[in-house]
Formats: C-alpha cells, structure tokens, sequence
C-alpha cells in the first residue's frame, strides 16, 4: 500500500470521527421544528433519524478501518 492510499483512507476515517460528532451534537436536541406554507409548524422527533445516521456512520468507520488496518497489516505480496 503506497502512501497516497494511506492518506486517503486516514482522511476518510477522520471524516467518520467527525461525522460522529456531529451525529452525537444532533442527538443532544430533543426536536426539530420546520415551517410549513399550508399548515404552519412541523415537530418531528429527531430520534430514529439520528439511530439511522449513527449506524451508517458506525458501518462506513468500521469498513473503513478494517480496509486500512488489512492493507496496513497484509500488504499485497503475501499470499494467502
């Protein structure tokens, strides 16, 4: 695995850490209120967006990871 690939990938990790904090800022307000032209305010509830994006979240870091962490530690010419 050549540098280039490396940086990428640890860029993308740092992305999806990131990402999890925001995820978890978002998760510290109990509703979101929107405006609407015919009917006028909108409460949603915020819980089963944030359970969504903090699994894909989970998901992409934990591939990520484990894309980084086989490359780093199998490089390509050991066979398996």
């Amino acid at each position: 695995m050549n540098l280039k690939n490396k940086i990428s990938l640890i860029f993308v990790i740092f992305l999806n850490i990131v990402n999890l904090y925001f995820i978890v800022e978002l998760s510290s307000y109990d509703e979101m209120l929107s405006y609407v032209e015919n009917e006028g305010e909108k409460i949603t509830s915020l819980d089963k967006t944030v359970a969504v994006f903090m699994f894909t979240s989970m998901i992409n870091l934990l591939f990520v990871c484990i894309v980084f962490l086989k490359n780093t530690i199998l490089p390509g010419n050991i066979k398996q």
